[in-house]
């Protein structure tokens, strides 16, 4: 049998498994956020994203404070890398994920090959990649910079050093690990320093048993999706996905849906707990669970949503750097923020109601996640700009 849901539905089910329906529980009854707290939040997603832009605060920091609140960002960096109960690799993106998944992506570290610089390395000096692991291996752990014989960046400030592409070829092949991380900065080790041994014995399963399992997660993390959704969240193949979520489909341990819209068939977990009206409010990062899957957003939120980064300055219509604003059920605004740290200021330099709520309410509630959010920042005020068509009233909110 499918299930049907209705557009509410799925929304009150994507909000819900992402843990952003009933707002933040710890931090309301007054609990420090724990450890434990955030390593469970992290668990819940499956995948935490990260990434180096630093406009208002790293990616990877702002889905824990969506999810939980004022907590410290260092319980983050404690996880990873002192308890390393979760830890680096490559899913859809640069991810972190639990330590005890990380069987599920051994076949696709030993499946890689050598490709474009990589490649071009081996050959013009064959010895070159040994060399440097042999660094890491009796000196570690070492950024790429300390590797003696790093050479010059190929390119601009994003191209990288020898050193740094024998670095990132072993950690996608999984030689060697982050062992931790300073001013973003990532400092390699042999992985067998940095995981526990538990994690590196043991079977390891085959692609099939690896992508089946993924699925079955990313399942539980979408709480609805489409084989497309489910496959984008750890990066492999739709058709590949189709066959492993059928699968599951069929033992019963998924089930399939059709929502009200959708030109597919989606998936859903077994044990859906509840349509009910949630009580989400939420700044979400771009990079947030929820909604880096653009089109997913779309069919869901009705929300068209598009990263602006490297759309020139005029020709961007909402900002560089802009947060989706989840309130209720529903994705009711845009905010373009960036943190002014020499002068103390969460700056909003534009904000933009989606047509149909509220704006009264949506300025109210926007005003409170901003000043929470200025707070957990570390930054005395929020201070407007002039774009969007909520700023007269998110102004009048904030004086408030």
């Amino acid at each position: 049998m499918t299930l049907s849901l209705s557009k509410q539905d799925a929304k009150r089910i994507a909000i819900r498994a992402q843990g952003l329906a009933t707002g933040r529980s710890a931090e309301i009854a007054g609990d420090p956020i724990t450890l434990d707290d955030v390593g469970r939040s992290v668990r819940a997603m499956g995948l935490l994203q990260i990434d180096s832009v630093n406009v208002c605060v790293r990616s990877h920091y702002m889905p824990l404070f969506s999810r939980l609140g004022n907590y410290d960002m260092n319980l983050l960096d404690r996880l990873a890398y002192e308890k390393k109960s979760v830890f680096e690799t490559w899913a859809h993106a640069a991810c972190f994920v639990p330590v005890e998944d990380r069987r599920l992506f051994l076949q696709r570290m030993a499946a890689r090959q050598p490709r474009h610089r990589v490649a071009r390395l081996m050959e013009e000096n064959p010895p070159y990649l040994e060399n440097m692991l042999e660094q890491v291996r009796e000196r570690g752990p070492l950024t790429a910079s300390e590797l003696d014989g790093a050479g010059k960046r190929s390119g601009p400030w994003w191209g990288y050093t020898s050193g740094k592409i024998a670095m990132e070829w072993y950690f996608a092949i999984g030689e060697v690990s982050v062992a931790e991380r300073r001013n973003f900065a990532r400092y390699y080790d042999l992985t067998e320093r940095v995981i526990d041994e538990k994690h590196l014995d043991g079977d390891t399963p085959s692609v099939a048993e690896s992508h089946r399992e993924m699925m079955r997660k990313a399942v539980q993390a979408h709480g609805v999706g489409t084989a497309g959704d489910l496959a984008n969240y750890y990066g492999i193949k739709n058709a590949d996905a189709k066959v492993h979520l059928d699968e599951l489909a069929q033992e019963g341990v998924i089930q399939r849906v059709s929502a009200e819209g959708w030109d597919e068939d989606g998936f859903a977990p077994i044990d859906i707990t509840s349509t009910k009206p949630t009580n989400a409010r939420a700044l979400l990062t771009p990079f947030d669970p929820l909604v880096w899957n653009r089109d997913r957003v779309e069919r869901i939120f009705d929300f068209l949503y598009r990263i602006e980064i490297y759309v020139p300055e005029k020709k961007r219509q909402y900002g560089y750097y802009v947060y989706p604003f989840v309130l209720g059920e529903e994705l009711v605004a845009r905010v373009d923020l960036k943190a002014e740290r020499d002068r103390g200021t969460l700056r909003v330099k534009g904000a933009f109601v989606e047509d149909g709520p509220d704006q009264d309410h949506v300025a109210a509630n926007l005003a409170d996640e901003l000043r929470l959010m200025a707070e957990w920042l570390g930054l005395k005020r929020v201070g407007t700009g002039r774009r969007g068509n909520l700023m007269p009233k998110l102004r009048t909110a904030l004086k408030g």
